[in-house]
């Protein structure tokens, strides 16, 4: 695997943190994109690769009014089931997820993307964030042009690739647009450490329901629901650089707050579709490294 990222620079900042540029044989057919903090603009440099609806899930729901989702594709068989699928060419976004992906990948991943905060695309469309949240769109509904860089960038070297990148985002900022203060210290907390809603609201001096009403205007989520993926964030790339031999309860439930072994697991369920028995299983396989990109070799499960 080739991975290259480097800051955003200062006149993205804080909406976009990271530029990251990747090339990669895929471990697996599959793999299973784990929930963030953040959200990705992504231009993809390889063939098409397909997004599957996860088993016992539900499928996404439809994108909304002037907004493309990626293209519908064939069926994907698992077992003796046949699973939703969307292609994806060329530029996507990816917001906030809640939930797992699951990507068929093509022979080669070659990928350039922007690492967003969660309120960082409201610095560059006027369409309300909560439309974004746990969807992949077409990039051009979100950054008109943004498909016109891959013919730029096929051949290009990770500098040449964040230098392009960092020009066309630049262009798209909103004049003037401004970072809430209370939001960005909202999302940097919660991102670091659990700590009770109203806990934080009072460290901003607003109440509960400001901080609620802040965080849905300008991240499309509430606090609390931010809140939970940054935790389970946090545990997952913790679990992943455990020894071999851990025992998963015992071990896990040192790392995160959660209430007993049952809760743990429910919620490993709900965010990743593994146990933390299944989820250490596979990804001490690969490394570290792949904690939230977990490769798969099926998807009958």
């Amino acid at each position: 695997m080739f991975y290259e990222e480097c800051p955003a620079p200062p006149g993205l900042q804080p909406f976009v943190t990271q530029l990251w540029f990747v090339r990669a044989q895929p471990q697996a057919r599959y793999e299973k994109i784990l929930p963030g903090p953040a959200a990705h603009l992504i231009l993809n440099l390889s063939d098409p690769y397909r997004l599957i609806s996860p088993p016992n899930i539900s499928p996404p729901k439809t994108s909304p009014p002037n907004i493309s989702p990626p293209k519908t594709s064939a069926p994907v068989k698992a077992g003796d089931r046949h699973l939703n699928a969307t292609e994806v060419s060329t530029g996507f976004y990816a917001g906030l997820q809640r939930s797992y992906v699951i990507s068929e990948n093509p022979a080669q991943l070659f990928n350039v993307g922007a690492r967003l905060t969660p309120y960082g695309l409201a610095a560059f469309t006027s369409q309300p964030p909560s439309r974004f949240q746990n969807r992949v769109v077409d990039a051009e509904s979100i950054f008109p042009g943004f498909s016109e860089l891959r013919s730029h960038l096929m051949d290009a070297e990770p500098e040449q690739a964040f230098a392009s990148l960092a020009t066309f985002l630049l262009k798209h900022l909103r004049p003037g647009y401004p970072a809430d203060s209370r939001t960005v210290k909202a999302v940097e907390t919660l991102a670091e450490e659990d700590v009770e809603i109203s806990v934080l609201a009072a460290e901003l001096d607003i109440s509960t329901s400001t901080l609620e009403r802040i965080m849905m205007r300008d991240c499309g989520t509430t606090a609390k629901a931010y809140s939970d993926v940054c935790r389970f964030n946090r545990i997952v790339n913790q679990a992943a650089a455990l020894p071999k031999g851990s025992v998963p309860g015992r071990e896990l439930l040192h790392l995160a707050d959660y209430y007993d072994q049952p809760h743990l697991i429910r919620s490993f369920r709900r965010f990743s579709g593994f146990t933390p028995s299944e989820y250490l299983r596979v990804v001490q396989n690969y490394g570290a490294e792949y904690a939230t990109f977990v490769p798969l070799e099926d998807i009958a499960g």
